[in-house]
């Protein structure tokens, strides 16, 4: 039986950027949620085969929200109650599924956003198929 992983999809601010919720500086986001990733390598995070640090970023996108007034949010950017969009990479990677909550805590611990937002689904290997997205 081949162990199950997930797919992780991270959206991560391009820009430099100060935590609203705890005044934590990220110059360079993406960068620190990668050097985190590699960390991370020893457990099987981003590895594949016999290669590890596996990712993949997409150069671009455009990300939208708007902070609720009255909630308790802090946001990093923007203003409450008002729009707000940017620029953010998104980086994909693979993790095994026991790993999980390890993964999520490290994002949040690494990321500028108080609350960052990214996607999981459920992968397994197949060494006659490579990688297929299935739930194991």
């Amino acid at each position: 039986m081949s162990k199950a992983f997930v797919k992780m999809f991270v959206t991560v601010p391009a820009a430099p950027m100060t935590r609203g919720i705890d005044g934590v500086t990220f110059e360079n986001p993406l960068q620190s949620l990668l050097d985190e990733l590699d960390k991370l390598s020893t457990q099987s995070v981003g590895v594949i085969g016999d290669y590890d640090n596996v990712s993949f970023t997409f150069a671009k996108g455009r990300s939208r929200y708007r902070t609720i007034p009255g909630s308790d949010a802090h946001p990093t950017a923007g203003k409450i109650g008002e729009l707000h969009s940017e620029d953010e990479p998104v980086v994909v990677f693979t993790a095994p599924k026991d790993q999980l909550d390890t993964v999520i805590a490290t994002i949040r611990d690494h990321h500028p956003y108080e609350m960052p937002a990214s996607t999981c689904s459920s992968w397994c290997e197949s060494r006659a198929m490579g990688w297929l997205n299935l739930t194991c």
